[in-house]
Parts: structure tokens; C-alpha cells; sequence
């Protein structure tokens, strides 16, 4: 039985260049296996950005903790800079605006629908960062959405089943979760054997994983099946994500800035 530890490794910083999948999942695996106490896998990473001849050279961008439903709007909320300004941008260029706190704390209420991807943006003048992740509307009644970070695992903003998604770029994969905090699991991975994992103390988890993904997926009693997940390379217009609904769950196609393949799927409880 391979036994992982829970891992926190500080963020790391995200150059122009493309984390890829197949990296981060042996830095998961290493990590768990050697690491006494430390988290492997940063979905958002907290890098600061330099922007020339600002006030302050340097804005955080915005990162997406929560999305919630009021009547006929969304509530999305995060951290930003204290004081800073906070875009969400439609892929058509539609914004929807708000000021963090001096916490840093901000909330953006919209009139976004379900399937409309959304491009968080820290702004200071006339220049603009985006946020790694992108926000995927998935229900708006609900309030359902996940955030699609290239070369990382999607982290779901909503109610999630035991295993809350899989990445796959082709090459390698990456499966989370959330089970409760601090806590010990087991995660049995068809044709690699049963893992031992400690939650984070948000409940979080991690495996990386090199190759193709499993065919099967079991945590607790609860069994997981996945369809076929496909690297190939596809054609979406920026900024677009291909959504198919499934037996199962939801399977995305989509592709990262840079043009690489990425697939995810959301199983459904």
C-alpha cells in the first residue's frame, strides 16, 4: 500500500512558460511520499505581478473562494489586494466590477448564466492581471461553478462528491478530492492500488498520477466510474470551454492559454 502524507508547500510563482500536468503530478506524488506535514499542488498560486510605472509596481491577482446564488444573481467573493479593483471578464469582453475591502475581501454580483467562463482581473490604471484559474459557471440556480487552472487540478466552488475531479492533459493526471478535515482516507485506484492520504484542514486531497487515468475510482464504499479522457488537441475559440453532461458527471474540454489540451471531469454525486 503507498502511503502519502498530508503536503502544504508554499505557492510557487507561474512564469510565462506552462506548468504541465505531467510535472506537477511527480512533485504530488514526491511530496506526499517524503514531505513531513507539506502540501503538494497549488491551485491558486498568489504570485504577484509587476505592472511598469504604477503607483505600486506590483498587484495580486484575484483569487475565487465562493459563488453564491441571491434571487436572480451571482455572488462571487474572494481576496484581492486591500483596496484594489476586481474584473470579472466574459470571454465577449462584458465585465462585472467591485473594490476589495481593506481585508482585501471583495464580492462581484452578476447576471452570469450557466456555461459562461469568466476571467478573474486585478486592476490598477489602465493595466489588468488575470487571475490564473478560469470560472466555469456550471449552475446558476444552484450555484454551481469550478476553477479551471492549466497544468493544475480544478477546484469546485459548491457542493462536490468524495472525489471532486480529474485532470488529464494527455500525459499525466490529477486527482482531488475532499473528505473531512485533517483526517485519514483511503483513495483505491483501479490497477495501482489503494493510497493512504491525510486531508488538509480544509478537507482537501491530491494524487498525481503519470500515464492515462483510471478506468475506476473508489473512496470509502463509494465507487467512481470514469470515461475515457482524451488528450487530443481541440478546437474551441478562447476563452470557450466544451461541456459535455455525461453518465456520471460532466466531462471539459478546453484549452490553456498557450494553446495545450486539457480535460477534466466533475463527477456527479
Amino acid at each position: 500500500m503507498i502511503r502519502f502524507k498530508r503536503a502544504n508547500q508554499p505557492a510557487a510563482p507561474r512564469g510565462a512558460g506552462r506548468i504541465g500536468l505531467t510535472a506537477l503530478a511527480g512533485v504530488l506524488v514526491l511530496a506526499g511520499c517524503n514531505a513531513d506535514d507539506e502540501r503538494a499542488g497549488t491551485l491558486e498560486v498568489g504570485r504577484a505581478a509587476e505592472v511598469a510605472g504604477a503607483a505600486s509596481s506590483w498587484i495580486m491577482p484575484p483569487s475565487v473562494s465562493s459563488v453564491q446564488a441571491e434571487g436572480a444573481e451571482l455572488v462571487v467573493s474572494g481576496r484581492a489586494d486591500p483596496g484594489g479593483r476586481v474584473v470579472l471578464r466574459t470571454p465577449d469582453g462584458r465585465a462585472y466590477a467591485a473594490v476589495a475591502d481593506t481585508g482585501g475581501r471583495f464580492e462581484i454580483r452578476t447576471s452570469a448564466t450557466e456555461g459562461v467562463v469568466l476571467t478573474p482581473e486585478a486592476q490598477l490604471g489602465q493595466e489588468a492581471v488575470p487571475a490564473v484559474a478560469r470560472l466555469l459557471i456550471l449552475d446558476a440556480v444552484s450555484a454551481q461553478a469550478v476553477l479551471l487552472s492549466p497544468g493544475a487540478a480544478s477546484t469546485r466552488l459548491g457542493a462536490s462528491p468524495a472525489l471532486s475531479s480529474i485532470d488529464h492533459d494527455g500525459r499525466a493526471v490529477i486527482l482531488s478530492g475532499r473528505g473531512a478535515p485533517n483526517s485519514e482516507i483511503v483513495v483505491e485506484v483501479g490497477g495501482r492500488g489503494p493510497a493512504r492520504l491525510t486531508t488538509d484542514a480544509a478537507g482537501g486531497w491530491q494524487i498525481g498520477l503519470e500515464g492515462l487515468p483510471p478506468t475506476t475510482v473508489q473512496i470509502g464504499t463509494e465507487v467512481f466510474l470514469i470515461p475515457p479522457l482524451g488528450g487530443d488537441r481541440i478546437e474551441t475559440a478562447p476563452g470557450t470551454v466544451d461541456r459535455q453532461e455525461r453518465e456520471g458527471g460532466t466531462l471539459l474540454r478546453w484549452q490553456t492559454p498557450d494553446g495545450a489540451p486539457q480535460t477534466t471531469w466533475l463527477p456527479r454525486r
